[in-house]
């Protein structure tokens, strides 16, 4: 494999990373608790806190960490020393590095354009709705209803941006021309299981991501009472249109 393509990976890999930097930032500082009152027992326990600091603390890291993964394995075939290279062979390494690792495969491109396209629209999203979009449940003082842009095409596209964005960490982490199925740590019970894991965390998070969609929309539809309605009827799907 030449090293033009394994560089475009590694380019790849770090502009995901940048990408789910910003979707996993929040464009506006934690809204009063008498803010989120409204919203009070309509959310999974919890889950305001996985919001806000999983993606940070979490999910982007993880991102970087396969970057630097993917940068050590294809330094170990030139230089071979420190802890990869004693972790793995380097036969392991030069074969992985000629065959596979700068591999574009379609699960791999698959996912780096659902990162960059979820992105895009919830950094949309943060524009249209200004003030008012808050990683916590809330309605804000002097709220309005925003239902022009991404919210004239379905109510809730920054959740949909999210999960797109998502299953892109997913494909890029652990699908084919991941670092870790290159690496063939999928063959190993523990690696399995560290996979799964990190698949059910991810679900766990567009589950409760697909649920709020039903609190948001009651909250919203007693506070803004005929207009939300008249949004509905004209959007009438939540996450994607023709779907759901």
């Amino acid at each position: 494999m030449t090293s033009q393509s394994i560089i475009l990976k590694l380019i790849m890999l770090f502009s995901a990373a940048y990408f789910s930097t910003l979707c996993g930032r929040s464009p506006q500082p934690t809204p009063k608790r008498c803010e989120e009152s409204k919203f009070s027992g309509l959310e999974m326990p919890g889950f305001r806190t996985i919001v806000r600091w999983l993606p940070q603390l979490v999910v982007t890291p993880s991102i970087w960490m396969t970057l630097f993964c993917h940068a050590a394995s294809a330094l170990c075939t030139y230089k071979p020393h420190g802890m990869l290279a004693a972790t793995f062979p380097r036969e392991r390494l030069v074969s992985i590095c000629n065959t596979q690792t700068g591999i574009l495969t379609f699960g791999f491109v698959a996912g780096w354009l659902l990162i960059a396209a979820g992105t895009a629209v919830r950094i949309t999203c943060y524009r249209q709705l200004g003030r008012y979009f808050t990683f916590e449940l809330a309605i804000r003082e002097g709220h309005e209803l925003i239902t022009t842009g991404p919210y004239s095409i379905v109510r809730h596209p920054a959740y949909s941006g999210s999960i797109m964005a998502l299953t892109g960490v997913a494909l890029i982490e652990l699908g084919p021309g991941s670092w870790w199925a290159d690496m063939g740590i999928w063959t190993t019970t523990g690696g399995v299981a560290a996979a799964l894991t990190w698949l059910g965390v991810l679900g766990i998070m567009s589950s409760g991501i697909i649920i709020r969609t039903a609190a948001e929309d009651r909250v919203l539809s007693k506070e803004f009472g005929e207009q939300w309605d008249a949004w509905a009827r004209n959007t009438r799907y939540k996450l994607c249109p023709t779907l759901f």
